[in-house]
């Protein structure tokens, strides 16, 4: 199960799949990153992201990691 939720303005995404799928990513490698982005989206945390009010440039956290929504 994951939960998101809006501390100010950081989206934050909690749960076990994503933190785990989050911590495997090797984010200096383009495909991971781009294999990662189609797992949130597959999980239906991207369409989540923007039905909460996430637009492009939005921070969005995973564990202690701040990063920018892209849509």
């Amino acid at each position: 199960m994951v939960s998101i939720f809006i501390i100010g303005n950081v989206f934050v995404i909690k749960g076990e799949q994503v933190e785990k799928l989050f911590k495997m990513t090797r984010f200096t490698e383009d495909e991971a990153v781009l294999r990662f982005g189609r797992k949130l989206k597959g999980m239906g945390i991207e369409d989540e992201l923007e039905r909460l009010g996430a637009k492009r440039g939005d921070e969005v956290q995973i564990l202690e990691y701040i990063f920018e929504f892209k849509e």
